[in-house]
């Protein structure tokens, strides 16, 4: 089961590059103002490291970690390299490529079967995440709707001899 596909496909002018930590701030400012972002993450405070791996289109890992805290996002950085996500001693670790990041982003692939299909690593209790529905369709919700354009799409003009105008469209 997929969720349906992100709305921000027409704003990509405007949008923050995946992965990044301005794409990263991005997406923690638009859960922060959800009107029921604190309802929603009342009482669950964590940290989560997560790893965009190398693969044909991103040619150097990106790794983020953040800090939440009752819906709220108070810390957010990147970090140099994968041996610090064990010095961050994080409670949850995601891993997966790039592309598969984008897929999830796009909305083709299910958090559940990514899983299951070990496309996405995790490491964490899963618990207090399960038990946070409202909070989980509202990261889904908002991920969906932030303006986005992929490493492997944002390539400098100067560098492809184009005209300046670029093809938009979304890999399948």
């Amino acid at each position: 089961m997929s969720r349906p596909p992100s709305k921000a496909a027409g704003v990509r002018a405007q949008a923050a590059v995946f992965p990044s930590l301005d794409w990263c701030r991005t997406l923690a400012d638009a859960i922060e103002r959800a009107p029921e972002s604190a309802a929603a993450g009342r009482g669950w405070k964590g940290t989560v490291c997560v790893a965009v791996l190398a693969d044909e289109c991103l040619p150097t890992p990106f790794i983020v970690f953040a800090r939440v805290e009752d819906g709220r996002i108070p810390e957010i950085r990147e970090l140099e390299d994968e041996d610090e996500i064990a010095e961050t001693s994080p409670d949850y670790v995601a891993k997966g490529t790039f592309l598969t990041w984008k897929r999830f982003i796009l909305g083709e692939y299910d958090p559940i079967e990514a899983l299951l299909q070990r496309r996405i690593s995790f490491q964490g209790d899963l618990t207090p995440i399960a038990e946070r529905a409202q909070f989980k369709q509202l990261f889904w919700d908002t991920l969906a709707s932030v303006p986005t354009r992929f490493a492997d799409e944002a390539k400098p003009k100067a560098a492809s001899g184009s005209s300046g105008k670029k093809k938009q469209g979304r890999a399948t």
